[in-house]
């Protein structure tokens, strides 16, 4: 009865002792400025009088599905009072299920495709569902797991160790050029019949940011001219490059070899698919013809507590202009502790985050 008793009143000090300290955002770089959605849809229609931006949504990892395009759309929608338009065609011939919405503004459209890659990687992750203490939708009709776990314990660990890690794994070992070669295919059906001069917003999380950047600097290097010229033309449209969760800085210490007492490595690693990238599209506006390309703004979400997630080192990235901000996206209980599975998860669904991408900073007067 005692013991009850002491968990009760502990679980009444927590929930009195919570905060966000995040909220409202705050800017790692002083004087922070830039852009919205909005701002692209009217700048496209001084331009060109098109009243268009593109927009490319990759998610991250952890199993994600038509849900998470469809609330991803609508929480950005709900902050420019826009209308969504969801279209019946899916594509998903390469395994990566693409989901095309418009968002009408009232200065324009912003034509979205969402790009589902979960697929690829569910089969496999299957394999550890008898772990899992409450069934995730991908394990529903699994065994029950004998063991008990403590209830944070028990969450963590279906969650962020046997659905979301594995992601990583899987993309960094044998698989990896296979999700590659998948994600080339959906990058093309996806952007091929863009307009050149209509700007592309792309919106990625985690490690979703590594796989569309490592094969757009595949796609660059491409003896087929179809893909090279796709990326080419993706890259030097592309204006405005939003990250939410980042993990290049850890899953580029995949990619290097140890060298015992090698401090050089330590003080210049190599390059990164993001720094790779930036480098392609400098010397893109160094070839072309007529006016160089602008500076991409580059805006990196980050919640402290989101235990798998980095800021950006703006020096690393010359060629962006990098913007690291830091949000709460749940609780913080009496300093302790944030639902990790929340922390890392749930930057879109965040208003905070949703009207930085659809209203910028400071907030757009186009937005009401």
């Amino acid at each position: 009865m005692m013991r009850t008793y002491a968990c009760g009143l502990a679980a009444l000090v927590l929930l009195a002792g919570c905060s966000t300290p995040y909220r409202p955002p705050q800017f790692l770089e002083p004087g922070a400025s830039f852009p919205g959605l909005i701002d692209f849809v009217a700048e496209a229609d001084k331009k060109s009088g098109k009243q268009e931006a593109d927009v490319l949504l990759v998610h991250g990892m952890c199993t994600h599905d038509a849900t998470w395009a469809t609330e991803t759309v609508n929480t950005l929608a709900a902050q420019l009072a826009a209308n969504v338009l969801p279209s019946a065609s899916r594509s998903g011939g390469s395994g990566i299920i693409t989901i095309p919405d418009i968002i009408h503004t009232p200065r324009g459209k912003l034509l979205v495709k969402s790009l589902i890659w979960s697929p690829l990687t569910t089969p496999i992750k299957q394999q550890l569902c008898y772990d899992q203490t409450d069934k995730s939708p991908i394990c529903l009709g699994m065994p029950a797991f004998p063991g008990k776990r403590a209830s944070l314990n028990a969450k963590a660990k279906d969650g962020l160790l046997d659905d979301c890690l594995p992601d990583a794994l899987i993309y960094q070992g044998d698989a990896r050029f296979e999700i590659q070669r998948r994600m080339r295919e959906a990058i093309m059906n996806a952007t091929e019949n863009a307009d050149p001069n209509t700007p592309l917003i792309v919106i990625s999380e985690s490690l979703g940011s590594k796989i569309l950047f490592d094969t757009l600097a595949g796609m660059i290097e491409d003896k087929d001219q179809r893909a090279a010229q796709a990326a080419r033309r993706d890259l030097e449209r592309m204006a405005y490059l939003i990250m939410a969760a980042n993990q290049i800085p850890l899953l580029q210490t995949a990619q290097q070899i140890p060298a015992p007492g090698d401090r050089q490595t330590m003080q210049a690693p190599p390059p990164d698919s993001l720094q790779l990238l930036l480098k392609k599209r400098e010397d893109f506006s160094k070839d072309r013809r007529g006016p160089a390309i602008d500076a991409l703004t580059l805006i990196a979400f980050t919640d402290p507590n989101d235990l798998l997630s980095y800021t950006l080192p703006p020096e690393r990235y010359p060629g962006a202009i990098v913007h690291n901000v830091l949000v709460s996206n749940d609780r913080t209980y009496l300093g302790l502790f944030e639902n990790p599975v929340k922390a890392h998860l749930d930057y879109l669904s965040n208003p905070d985050v949703g009207s930085l991408i659809s209203c910028g900073q400071p907030r757009s007067a186009l937005c009401k």
